[in-house]
């Protein structure tokens, strides 16, 4: 896991909520490069955009802005 990608996650976590809630994103070098339903969507997406698998999954709660899942 990329400490700083996950840091930004957490810094950025009240914007992500407004515009991902309920949703997983995927995210690298503090963009979001991946947004789905499904864990598999955002990350299909990711690996479109960075073949190289180095990006960082998250769910984001519909109710909230708390981060509650990542690979």
């Amino acid at each position: 896991m990329n400490a700083l990608d996950f840091n930004w996650l957490v810094d950025n976590g009240p914007d992500l909520h407004r515009e991902y809630a309920g949703k997983w994103v995927a995210v690298h070098d503090g963009q979001v490069i991946g947004v789905g339903d499904t864990a598999t969507e955002a990350a299909r997406q990711a690996d479109e955009k960075n073949p190289d698998g180095d990006y960082i999954l998250q769910a984001l709660d519909r109710d909230g802005d708390v981060i509650y899942a990542g690979f």
